[in-house]
């Protein structure tokens, strides 16, 4: 017989209950089994591999911050004022320009290494980013010249000013 000593140190015999160790054993034979059972029968996960995006798709997001980013990281002087310039010329690429030569700025076509192509007469560019590279690229001559000689409108600049 078992003994345990209670608070005021005196024996009292323990009563066995032999069905209690057996109960624990066999629940906790139960959790084992219906565990195994649960991990071998969950759903199979199928792993997908994505492919790699044609370069068109690798491409800056059209927001003013992914693109005064972009600006910024290729060394343009004066990113906001791109940013201005984008959203006055092309609505920032929903314009018919902007979306189908991905022509932010409305640059004309020139023989450079971004441009891809012609869009009437804009240049036509592979991504946006190549567009903003181009912009960097004539970035000093087009702010230079950018009242009279580039911009057709006498307020180019003032509308250049107002854009939010």
């Amino acid at each position: 017989m078992t003994y345990i000593i209670d608070s005021d140190l005196n024996l009292i015999p323990k009563k066995n209950k032999p069905w209690g160790k057996l109960i624990i054993i066999l629940l906790t034979f139960c959790c084992i089994y219906l565990l195994g059972k649960a991990i071998t029968n969950t759903t199979k996960w199928k792993v997908i591999y994505r492919q790699a995006q044609p370069a068109e798709h690798n491409d800056i997001e059209l927001s003013d911050s992914a693109i005064v980013k972009c600006l910024h990281d290729n060394g343009c002087v004066l990113p906001n004022i791109a940013l201005a310039q984008a959203k006055l010329e092309s609505n920032v690429g929903k314009s018919n320009v902007g979306k189908n030569a991905k022509n932010m700025f409305g640059i004309t076509y020139h023989n450079c290494k971004y441009v891809d192509g012609k869009h009437g007469v804009y240049a036509k560019y592979k991504t946006y980013e190549d567009n903003i590279k181009c912009y960097i690229h004539i970035q000093d001559s087009y702010l230079k010249n950018i009242n009279g000689k580039y911009a057709t409108d006498p307020n180019y600049v003032q509308a250049i000013k107002n854009v939010k």
